[in-house]
């Protein structure tokens, strides 16, 4: 009781929000709660929307209005911290992390890795064609010099008026505390660099950064140069599991897609900016703007003490096997509990289904919210 009396008072911000869908332009509503649900607002609108309403209302309050605004809008997201989720809101959702923490087995046969990772080969290959160097430093000049010109440029140009920048003294702080930057070099300009940490025997990759944001170095295999020193630096100290850091909750963001070719398993992200909070979502019915938004932005979300994905398939494409197993094949990703897919039809004859994945017929639950999903997804 002590931890929820301060913030019985909070008010929890509550807008309306109307625009078009990124997909096909139909006009959506978005009802928001919370902190403001960035990597939502960006996949479900095409554009800025307009915000029709808007209030505050203490939170122990929030539920109700919910119950009173659901009606108008396709899609609730409600952003707020997991406890606070657990005492003051109610009714079926899908729960999604801000971030997810992507996590490797280090290869103790560096040459079998090598040989059977083919994803990850032209990645080596090409950090030794171009004769990558990796350094290690403590300096606090290098600190300076990675704040400000690799992490704060590179965050920037990357998520533009997004960004969630980590201030440079809490940076700063965990720097102090024993952590590193590694260093990527080519003939002894450094073109990337990342704060690395070292607990017992797990290696961490924390934030990452191009010189001066320029994004034409990560075509050139900066970055997946620097992934690249970092688990053979793991290797070389011992560690057996290297934890690559955050990425967007979904199978169809470029950062998650790029760290599944190495992948062992999905992780809670303990993150600079997202703390505790998660991402409610919730809908009245499936079919629609909520559908057409799955599928061009599958999410990913908690799911027993793991996390598990949905997507639906797009109405645009063929339903043939062909189809479903390319996109399957685009999109999976090792660690996942579950991968449920939505079909707008019947499972194409001749289709073997991967263990981990979960057919659902739309028709099946189209007309209604998260709760007709309860058969196949069950929350943590």
């Amino acid at each position: 009781m002590r931890f929820v009396l301060p913030f019985l008072g909070w008010r929890v911000p509550v807008v309306l929000l109307r625009g078009p869908a990124r997909g096909s332009g139909r006009e959506v509503v978005l009802l928001s709660a919370g902190a403001k649900p960035d990597f939502i607002l960006a996949h479900f609108f095409a554009q800025e929307p307009v915000a029709e309403r808007r209030t505050r209302v203490p939170v122990w309050r929030l539920q109700r209005l919910l119950d009173e605004w659901r009606a108008e809008a396709d899609l609730v997201a409600v952003q707020i911290d997991r406890i606070l989720a657990r005492l003051f809101l109610s009714g079926p959702h899908v729960s999604v992390p801000l971030w997810v923490d992507s996590w490797m087995q280090v290869p103790q046969d560096w040459q079998s890795f090598y040989r059977t990772n083919e994803r990850a080969r032209a990645d080596i290959r090409r950090m030794r064609i171009k004769h990558f160097e990796s350094h290690f430093s403590r300096d606090e000049a290098d600190f300076d010099l990675f704040y400000e010109r690799f992490y704060q440029p590179y965050i920037q140009a990357r998520h533009q008026d997004r960004a969630e920048i980590v201030p440079r003294w809490r940076l700063r702080v965990l720097f102090k505390q024993g952590m590193q930057i590694q260093w990527l070099c080519l003939g002894g300009e450094k073109l990337a660099g990342c704060i690395v940490q070292v607990e017992g025997r797990r290696f961490h990759s924390l934030v990452n950064g191009l010189r001066d944001g320029r994004q034409e170095l990560k075509k050139e295999g900066a970055l997946s140069s620097l992934y690249v020193c970092a688990i053979m630096e793991a290797h070389r100290l011992g560690c057996t599991e290297l934890h690559m850091g955050g990425s967007l909750p979904s199978l169809h963001d470029g950062v998650f897609r790029y760290k599944s070719k190495w992948t062992t398993g999905l992780s809670h992200h303990e993150g600079l900016v997202s703390g505790n909070l998660v991402t409610q979502l919730s809908w009245q019915r499936l079919a629609g703007p909520v559908a057409e938004f799955l599928s061009h932005t599958s999410v990913i979300h908690h799911d027993h003490s793991g996390y598990s994905a949905l997507w639906a398939f797009p109405v645009e494409l063929p339903l043939t096997v062909e189809n479903l197993q390319q996109q399957y094949g685009l999109l999976k990703a090792r660690g996942l509990h579950r991968f449920r897919i939505l079909l707008p039809g019947g499972v194409p004859v001749g289709y073997v289904c991967p263990d981990e994945v979960c057919l659902i017929p739309m028709s099946a639950v189209e007309h209604g919210g998260p709760d007709l999903l309860a058969a196949y997804i069950h929350e943590a």
